[in-house]
């Protein structure tokens, strides 16, 4: 038997709702995890190479195990295991936010370690020469440098976190997948359900991956 598509439980006053509050939690989660994620990923990147032991041992096991573990494993462990063995009661949306800025951190070290190690060594010499402290060269002169170069891979990751934003639906954040799923349940009509969530996930991404790559062409180290 053919199967018959019913699209208005797509196209009706309800599935507003339903996008309305799912967008809001996938974009606050996925531009926080992004905030976050910056920063632990500087913050790795710097001791990667500080060259200061045990600090680059230290942010390379991190780095590492964030790279190669999956993401929800990571999301399950921190929501489930962590309170047991920290007593740290997390809420669902913490929970995901710190999952998902440590796994997106992980990937960004790198991003930022590349971009601060593609400056020539030229201007690292002429910050010393002009006075400037190892402290003062690197905030003024590398990081914003660097900054500049690591802007695109920063876009692919907003992207990635959008849909990673998705695991969160394993520990009921009422993300876009969620409040699909609900939809699901309801009305017994996945394969319409799950063709409008696919293209919700495409007009939120494919604007972003042209402005990526718009970006990638403008700041094309040559």
């Amino acid at each position: 038997m053919s199967y018959r598509f019913e699209w208005d439980v797509v196209f009706n006053a309800d599935m507003v709702t339903i996008v309305t509050i799912g967008l809001r939690y996938t974009l606050i989660v996925s531009f926080l995890s992004l905030i976050f994620g910056n920063c632990v990923g500087l913050i790795a990147a710097v001791l990667r190479i500080s060259g200061k032991p045990p600090l680059p041992q230290l942010a390379y096991i991190y780095i590492d195990f964030f790279r190669t573990t999956p993401a929800l494993v990571q999301l399950i462990w921190i929501f489930y295991v962590l309170p047991i063995i920290a007593g740290i009661d997390l809420s669902p949306i913490a929970a995901g936010v710190i999952a998902l800025s440590l796994n997106a951190g992980a990937f960004l070290a790198e991003v930022f370690r590349a971009g601060i190690e593609s400056i020539g060594k030229g201007q690292r010499d002429a910050t010393f020469v002009l006075g400037l402290s190892r402290f003062q060269s690197f905030v003024h002169v590398l990081l914003p440098q660097a900054l500049r170069r690591v802007l695109p891979a920063t876009g692919n990751v907003l992207i990635s976190l959008i849909k990673d934003s998705a695991l969160l639906t394993t520990i009921a954040v009422p993300e876009l997948t969620y409040q699909f799923q609900t939809d699901v349940a309801r009305t017994f009509r996945p394969l319409e359900l799950y063709t409008a969530l696919a293209v919700m996930y495409f007009l939120l991404t494919y604007p972003l991956s042209l402005a990526a790559s718009a970006l990638e062409r403008r700041y094309r180290v040559t």
